[in-house]
């Protein structure tokens, strides 16, 4: 094989494990520096394994060359006893394989191992990797030259040309991996920032939410007169629904950021039974009537049953004040593979795309009192069972919420 064919094949070779490093840093989200230090290490042992497994070996000199990378990339990372590791790994490899002198490799590796305890003192780590290969270089001219007593000036010139692009690839590598490391914290710091953005949102709404009564308390109180008896009466009450309105809104905003679950094994048919039977009175003196079917079988899941009780009667209750005079809801229930569906339709005012993109949202509501709190509390507890919450509307003619939750297999 010709010679610059050889570089080009080792320099795949070597390469190839850590482009793959690259790719896979920046595409996971790896924030665990424990898991990223193992996955490194693996990724600099397999570059050097498959240099020598499947590298061409007519040139001893170019492959111990091209070893020495992931050994070099080491100690720029720091990484002194990895990088000691494969030091041994490539003078007993090279001993045992081509009969190399060892004496020879041993100081070979050892001023590789000074150098890098010298520059990293002095803390001139950007120079490390240029002072490693004029170690490697004057190495290689002195077994070159002295102990082979070769004097060809082509020789000479195949030489710097090979520590030249084996320091191309150095730096190249290190590049790759440096930027997988910066896409990754890039990575981390957005995330952090849209978290920390997210909880500045929910805070400005609840502020404002609780903004709104106690406003309207505060007015109240200015108007109050407490020797007019009658004006106090009147005033009082609704100055307590409104503290008990903003108690409401953080009671739920709490409940939405700390979802805590209890699960059991739930036969969720019977849930609905205990729903219906809560609802039915209720809703039959309001002019609603509530119909439920059910095809009687016994469906287990894993859940919470107070929470999932939660989110039936919130979401029912919404159903209920959606109709406006004269109506029904039906509640609807059928297995859909590993998957169980509960169905809450009714004929209410319906809802609009606009609505319906943003019904899930914290805060987000269409009632005059309502918190907006209820629905996206409910979205995150059925999120939480590994379910989900969707819903169809058309304004008009009702709205179809529903619910889908996995059935406990071999039950």
């Amino acid at each position: 094989m010709e010679f610059y064919e050889e570089i080009i094949f080792n320099i795949t070779l070597i390469s190839f494990p850590m482009l793959i490093y690259f790719i896979y840093r920046s595409y996971c989200e790896i924030t665990n520096n424990k898991y990223n230090n193992m996955i490194f290490d693996i990724t600099i042992a397999i570059s050097l394994y498959v240099l020598l497994k499947y590298g061409i070996k007519e040139n001893i000199n170019i492959l111990l060359l091209f070893c020495n990378i992931p050994i070099f990339i080491c100690y720029v990372k720091n990484k002194w006893t990895l990088g000691l590791i494969l030091s041994i790994y490539c003078i007993l490899y090279a001993y045992f394989s081509f009969d190399y002198n060892i004496c020879f490799l041993l100081i070979k590796y050892i001023c590789f191992y000074i150098t890098y305890l010298f520059i990293n003192k002095i803390n001139k780590q950007h120079n490390l990797i240029i002072s490693l290969y004029i170690v490697q270089g004057f190495f290689l001219s002195f077994e070159s030259f002295s102990v082979n007593n070769t004097s060809n000036i082509i020789v000479f010139i195949k030489l710097i040309l090979m520590v030249l692009t084996a320091y191309i690839i150095s730096i190249l590598n290190l590049y790759l991996l440096n930027l997988s490391d910066k896409i990754t914290n890039l990575y981390s710091k957005i995330k952090t920032l849209e978290h920390e953005k997210e909880i500045k949102e929910s805070l400005f709404k609840l502020t404002h939410e609780i903004k709104n009564p106690i406003a309207v308390c505060k007015g109240y109180l200015d108007m109050m007169d407490l020797n007019d008896k009658e004006k106090t009466e009147r005033y009082i009450p609704i100055i307590r629904e409104e503290i008990d309105r903003s108690l409401n809104i953080m009671t739920d905003f709490m409940q939405l950021n700390k979802i805590n679950l209890n699960k059991e094994i739930i036969d969720i048919n019977m849930m609905l039974d205990d729903i219906y039977e809560n609802f039915k009175i209720i809703n039959k003196s309001n002019n609603i009537n509530l119909i439920y079917t059910s095809d009687e079988s016994e469906i287990y899941i894993d859940g919470d049953y107070n929470r999932l009780m939660q989110v039936f009667v919130n979401l029912i209750k919404n159903s209920k004040e959606a109709i406006k005079g004269k109506g029904e809801i039906i509640i609807e229930s059928k297995i859909n593979k590993d998957n169980f569906e509960i169905y809450i339709i009714d004929n209410g005012i319906g809802m609009d795309k606009d609505t319906l993109k943003q019904i899930k949202e914290i805060f987000y509501t269409t009632k005059d009192k309502g918190s907006g709190i209820g629905v996206s509390l409910s979205n995150e507890i059925i999120k939480a069972h590994g379910g989900k919450l969707e819903y169809y509307s058309t304004p008009g003619k009702g709205t179809t919420t529903k619910v889908v939750l996995p059935i406990m297999k071999n039950f």
